[in-house]
């Protein structure tokens, strides 16, 4: 059974958002008495970049020194932060692609944190990463956006639930959350057909997730989504704003990325225009 988190690990970076992730991850932390430790993750650019060979032990110099005031900068940042935040923080910086670093360092974690990609900013990361990691981890990660302050995370929850074992592994993984929530919102959507190609009818879901929940000593409130020519995620981003949920709990890639990348997809959705920080679980 989950208790609580006992350790959360974020990810840290030199871009100005990393900041404001960290203080939310300590907040966290600090209220589950939890050890926090932030993880910066750097590809070496000379193997990230295909021209250097091409230019030389001169280009390859740069670009190292580049790197390297960069990284000073980022654990400058930290050591300047680290004395405000709610609770104490282990710093950790391992070289290698982030994604692996991340994976690798939050298997011993119960709650990874990260940064929402933003387009229009710099970022240390590529496009991909916070699918690499919800994908790759074996770990609940929550993503918190880029713009915005959030205060609070967890007071009032909404769980997307479609009876999938992504959804399942994500509503357990909160269980710390949701638990201590002063109100939870569950918004049933189309479940995910069994080995035998049927469905459970949306009412008979949304009865099962609520006795779950709370024999886990967790009160919710259940609600079914019935706008079929609205995509899934944008369902659940509006009914997070009209429950003015401060966090949404999902489970992540119910297909495949690759599927997502193409067709589309509640997660690719959400990792695109999310509006309050999301617990992912895949």
């Amino acid at each position: 059974m989950t208790i609580g988190y006992k350790t959360i690990l974020a990810h840290h970076d030199s871009t100005e958002r990393a900041g404001r992730r960290l203080q939310a991850a300590s907040r966290l932390a600090a209220s589950f008495e939890a050890h926090l430790i932030a993880v910066y993750g750097v590809m070496s650019p000379l193997y990230s970049e295909p021209f250097v060979a091409d230019g030389g032990a001169f280009v390859a110099q740069e670009l190292l020194r580049f790197q390297e005031r960069k990284d000073a900068e980022a654990r400058t940042a930290f050591e300047r932060l680290a004395p405000t935040l709610a609770c104490p923080v282990e710093w950790r910086a391992a070289v290698g692609d982030p994604a692996t670093v991340v994976n690798e360092h939050g298997r011993y974690a119960d709650l990874i944190v990260l940064g929402q990609y933003d387009d229009d900013q710099p970022n240390d990361v590529t496009p991909d990463f916070v699918g690499r990691v919800i994908m790759g981890s074996g770990r609940p990660v929550l993503v918190i956006p880029y713009a915005g302050e959030f205060p609070t995370i967890g007071e009032r929850p909404m769980v997307a639930w479609n009876a999938s074992r992504e959804a399942a592994r994500a509503v357990a993984s909160a269980l710390p959350l949701l638990r201590r929530a002063s109100e939870v919102q569950v918004t049933t959507f189309d479940p995910k057909p069994g080995r035998g190609g049927r469905s459970a009818p949306a009412g008979t879901q949304g009865a099962e997730i609520a006795a779950y929940l709370a024999r886990q000593n967790v009160k919710a409130t259940v609600s079914a989504s019935g706008t079929p020519d609205v995509d899934i995620g944008s369902q659940i981003l509006s009914r997070a704003a009209e429950a003015r949920a401060d966090l949404i709990v999902m489970g992540g890639y119910g297909h495949s990325r690759a599927y997502e990348f193409v067709m589309g997809g509640a997660t690719r959705t959400l990792l695109e225009s999310m509006t309050v920080p999301v617990l992912f679980a895949h």
